[in-house]
């Protein structure tokens, strides 16, 4: 059985580098896989050299008994070409971003409708996003074969569409992501704390952890607010004066590095998050975390004690973990010895048992 792995742009993201992981891994496995692609933005991540199409219709795609693409419009494409079975590899479901537009919950910059037109600006954007949502969802109904990140993303695909879909469960790297020279907590002066994640996506929730700081920072508590994303920062976190440092497209070293030099980790994202790496890599490097109250988070583990939980859009409770994070140091060690024994739950070698039992079905049917 020959794989091929479809992923139509390679670059600095979550989605990508599971794709990626998994390629490497089934080779390790012995398996006949190929990655494939269109363009390689950063070549920072690869360990294996990719074929790339150059027709946009994938005539050219290199005949394969299973395609994997992770995307929706790749898993179309690919499913449009009828070469081989298709796998739809769900990292996280794509319509709930688009509602978050639609129902006001998160707009980010780009579509900040200002002015007299503003109305019909976003009348107008709101029945592009309703039109991308259906689109989505004929895509999710295809008769593909389905994988999910998580359990809540494969509880989603099974209730909402009634197709039967496995678990390929995400992981870290345990010989990256450590707390071995970890530096002691609050080593500088002022209380460190990280976010991860780009701004102009929504289910990130980048927003209301920038609230949180600010309402900090406005009462006098010395933090100093680090952003990662793989994107530029909004104007936003250029002129606020929140972020202190904003760094851009770090690699795994880099940031099991940045981890470790970390006092407070916080993602504030929404339902929309698949699975959300960085939290577990936080946990991995010992680093205490505030984390939404969202399945994908829930899920983690079934003892909600690794990690200080707080519901959505509630940047006052974010305020307050802080706070009790940095105040109750016994509050703290807990979550830091739970974050040891969740994180230990989710490495490279769970992935690869998923993927060695995936597709030892898929031969036998």
């Amino acid at each position: 059985m020959k794989i091929g792995y479809f992923v139509r742009n390679i670059g600095v993201s979550g989605g990508v580098k599971s794709m990626l992981q998994h390629v490497v891994m089934l080779k390790e496995m012995g398996y006949d896989v190929m990655l494939i692609t269109e363009k390689v933005k950063k070549d920072w991540c690869l360990q294996t050299t990719p074929f790339i199409v150059k027709n946009k219709d994938l005539i050219d795609l290199p005949d394969c008994d299973v395609y994997v693409g992770t995307a929706y419009n790749d898993v179309k494409r690919l499913y449009d070409v009828r070469k081989g079975r298709v796998v739809h590899y769900c990292q996280g479901y794509e319509p709930t971003e688009y509602m978050s537009r639609i129902t006001g919950e998160f707009v980010s910059e780009r579509y900040d409708r200002k002015g007299f037109f503003s109305t019909i600006g976003r009348f107008i954007d709101n029945m592009k996003f309703k039109k991308r949502i259906k689109e989505i969802e004929s895509i999710y109904a295809l008769p593909t074969i389905k994988a999910g990140l998580s359990p809540h993303l494969v509880r989603l695909i099974k209730d909402r569409y009634g197709q039967d879909c496995s678990i390929i469960q995400g992981g870290i790297d345990d010989k990256v992501f450590h707390a071995r020279g970890r530096k002691q907590w609050r080593w500088s002066k002022k209380v460190r704390i990280l976010c991860v994640g780009s701004m102009f996506v929504g289910f990130k929730g980048i927003p209301d952890t920038y609230s949180a700081i600010e309402i900090l920072k406005n009462k006098g508590v010395e933090i100093e607010f680090i952003r990662v994303s793989p994107a530029q920062a909004t104007k936003k976190e250029m002129e606020g004066g929140i972020v202190d440092t904003y760094l851009v497209g770090l690699n795994e070293d880099e940031m099991a590095d940045l981890y470790r030099e970390t006092d407070i980790y916080i993602s504030t994202s929404l339902v929309g998050e698949g699975l959300g790496y960085p939290a577990i890599e936080a946990l991995a490097c010992g680093v205490p975390c505030i984390l939404t109250e969202i399945p994908s988070y829930m899920d983690l583990d079934e003892n909600r004690d690794f990690a200080c939980f707080v519901p959505v859009h509630r940047p006052d409770l974010v305020a307050e973990g802080i706070l009790r994070l940095i105040e109750d140091k016994g509050y703290r060690d807990m979550r830091v010895e739970r974050g040891f024994e969740v994180a230990a739950h989710y490495t490279l070698e769970r992935t690869k048992k998923d993927l060695r039992d995936f597709f030892e079905r898929l031969k036998r049917l």
